[in-house]
């Protein structure tokens, strides 16, 4: 049986609300998707949709999602968040981007979030080629592949019967991490970025959301530059805005090495209305890429406060306040003394470099926390992958904060490892593979023999093909265009999908 994993992650029943549709994700931290990709948020009223137990007296999110800036090649700016001040304020929207002109679709088929559990794919495999099988929607309506000038594969799927196409009904079917999934795909392109008021970038985004247990989320973000246009840097940053019970009495605070993590949290004694004693909080953990920078903003005006226009956006996303000025060392950041990159950074008591809001005897308040991972040259047809554990809970108040919540962030960075170590996708981690983007030249490194390599364009068609290698290293020397393939590989383990990114 032939495997193809493509990449990336799949939660619960579908909603439809002003014109975007969303599912609601259950367990100790539930929570809302929408199908443009923001997270937590009743995107109607801008009002926390995300819950401690599901229960609608504790909230813990406000929203969060991506907040992205680029320079291109001229040194102009282009920016896309989900962070929004204004309901109906969007920077992204459903659905993918046309790989050749660029476009988007106005087929409401897009604006979906799609949802697979483990035991409806198990059932799917023992009884697909029964008569008396009914196949589910969850699984017959799995956008894996593209058509019109939309890529060839969108979403990852197990290919049964070895045909390279996504046929159900003979025993295809998603491929999906952990008890249940939710994946969604988004573009920033179809509409004036009313949001961040700035330029747009030209990205297609998928978005995959695995659940285990317990309250961790893990998402899996895929960023496609579908334009012509190359940038010289790109920010890719995840932002927080919390709620965690009662707004107005929050810290906010960053773990800038090992486990990288961004975090709010309840900043006096008592939660009013909300929590009482216990500590509410909600948490990031970068997970494939270290952080290169942190900043928080209030709910005030200040230099400091909510970004109310573009050249906010892209000073925060270079550690300087609204004013231009320099993200300094200590207090809440915006006093002249030394620059840092790391606002309420935590690392030990014995480093120079530990500093709280407790510490610096900041006035609890609204905080919203953004970390971002820095990279140079994301050209055309180029990719990122950026991987985030979204957690949030309680702490109880005979418990350290600080210490309890770099026990979770490492737990879960460490829970995400083994995890994946035992799904096959990440299997192929053990195989070396690079250098990824390469000029067509590359190599592929793996403990099991290789068996053979394939490696297709967007459209599906092979370009490359090898059979009979049985070796357990190979270099490959493809003559290509510049732009996004995908390279399977057999081993005794099955077949993999891999993404490759070709610059000439």
């Amino acid at each position: 049986m032939r495997l193809i994993y493509l990449f990336w992650f799949a939660f619960l029943g579908i909603h439809s609300f002003s014109q975007v549709n969303f599912t609601e994700l259950e367990g100790d931290h539930s929570f809302r998707v929408n199908s443009n990709g923001s997270l937590g948020v009743n995107l109607n009223n801008l009002r926390s949709a995300s819950f401690y137990q599901e229960d609608t007296s504790k909230p813990l999110l406000r929203q969060a999602g991506l907040w992205i800036v680029a320079k291109d090649l001229d040194d102009k700016y282009h920016t896309a968040t989900h962070y929004q001040s204004i309901p109906g304020d969007y920077d992204f929207w459903s659905g993918p981007m046309d790989t050749l002109t660029g476009e988007t679709s106005t087929n409401p088929k897009w604006n979906n979030v799609w949802i697979v559990t483990r035991e409806q794919i198990k059932t799917h495999q023992q009884d697909f080629d029964k008569s008396s099988y009914q196949l589910p929607k969850a699984i017959s309506d799995w956008p894996a592949q593209g058509s019109d000038g939309f890529a060839n594969y969108l979403a990852p799927f197990i290919d049964f019967n070895k045909n390279g196409i996504y046929d159900p009904e003979n025993g295809d079917y998603p491929d999906i991490k952990g008890r249940k999934s939710a994946y969604c795909i988004f573009n920033d392109i179809q509409g004036e970025h009313q949001a961040s008021k700035g330029q747009e970038i030209g990205i297609e985004i998928a978005l995959m959301i695995s659940e285990y247990s317990g309250s961790q989320k893990y998402l899996e973000y895929y960023i496609i530059n579908r334009r012509s246009t190359s940038y010289s840097d790109i920010y890719t940053g995840f932002f927080l805005d919390g709620q965690c019970g009662n707004r107005s009495d929050n810290y906010a605070g960053t773990f800038e090495k090992y486990p990288h993590s961004i975090f709010i949290y309840n900043g006096d004694d008592y939660d009013e209305n909300h929590f009482a004693e216990s500590t509410p909080f909600v948490m990031a953990t970068f997970l494939n890429k270290d952080l290169s920078s942190s900043i928080a903003c209030n709910d005030g005006n200040g230099k400091n406060g909510i970004p109310t226009n573009n050249s906010d956006f892209i000073n925060f996303a270079e550690s300087k306040w609204k004013d231009s000025s320099d993200l300094t060392f200590g207090g809440d950041g915006t006093a002249e003394g030394t620059s840092a990159d790391y606002i309420f950074s935590q690392l030990s008591p014995n480093e120079n470099s530990f500093w709280t809001e407790e510490l610096a005897l900041n006035s609890p308040g609204g905080r919203t926390i953004i970390g971002f991972t820095q990279t140079s040259n994301f050209e055309s047809k180029d990719f990122l992958k950026m991987d985030i554990c979204l957690d949030a809970g309680i702490i109880q108040n005979d418990e350290n904060v600080g210490e309890k919540l770099l026990k979770i962030a490492s737990e879960n960075f460490v829970s995400f490892r083994q995890s994946s170590s035992t799904h096959s996708l990440l299997k192929a981690t053990a195989i070396s593979f690079y250098p990824n983007p390469s000029n067509g030249r590359f190599k592929l490194e793996c403990p099991d023999q290789i068996k053979c390599v394939q490696v297709s364009d967007s459209k599906g068609i092979t370009v490359y093909s090898e059979k009979n290698i049985n070796k357990n290293e190979i270099w490959c020397n493809i003559l290509l265009s510049s732009g996004i393939y995908y390279m399977h590989f057999t081993t005794d383990e099955g077949t993999f999908t891999e993404k490759i990114c070709v610059r000439l």
